[in-house]
């Protein structure tokens, strides 16, 4: 079961790894047009992983509802914040790409929205699979 956590964890931090450094770099490679065909190979990645980054949030809430005695204040407030968060991530993820994968989807107020909505999906994605990553490759204290 550790081999397991340790290539969900790998494979969290390389794609938050990807999405910080392709969010940061896009303004440099792009070309202006409305065809984003890194983004479209990277979306896919960040979709298994937004998905498991919810599935580990839950577990670990799960656990610490079940856990024995009263977990600890910090141990409360970061199982909640990576819920929580993993939760805002996958509606804002999962909105913004499924509007992508529509065709029609890059006209008018569409683009606006993926200049606004993107970005900000992007660095919560980088924040969440940073973390979940690290807690599953720790595999630690709180069963995940």
């Amino acid at each position: 079961m550790d081999i397991a956590k340790r290539i969900l964890a790998v494979f969290l931090i390389a794609t938050a790894a990807a999405t910080f450094a392709n969010l940061i770099l896009t303004p440099v490679y792009h070309d202006g047009s409305p065809d984003y065909p890194v983004w479209k190979i990277i979306n896919w990645f960040m979709a298994a992983s937004a998905l498991i980054a919810l599935v580990v949030s839950c577990i670990r809430k799960i656990h610490l509802k079940k856990g024995d005695g009263q977990p600890s204040i910090t141990e409360y407030v970061g199982v909640n914040a990576a819920y929580y968060g993993a939760i805002v991530l996958a509606m804002l993820f999962f909105w913004e790409w499924f509007w992508t994968l529509n065709p029609d989807s890059e006209t008018g107020d569409a683009v606006t929205s993926h200049l606004i909505y993107f970005p900000i999906t992007d660095a919560l994605f980088t924040c969440v699979a940073l973390t979940t990553g690290n807690h599953l490759w720790r595999s630690g204290r709180t069963d995940a």
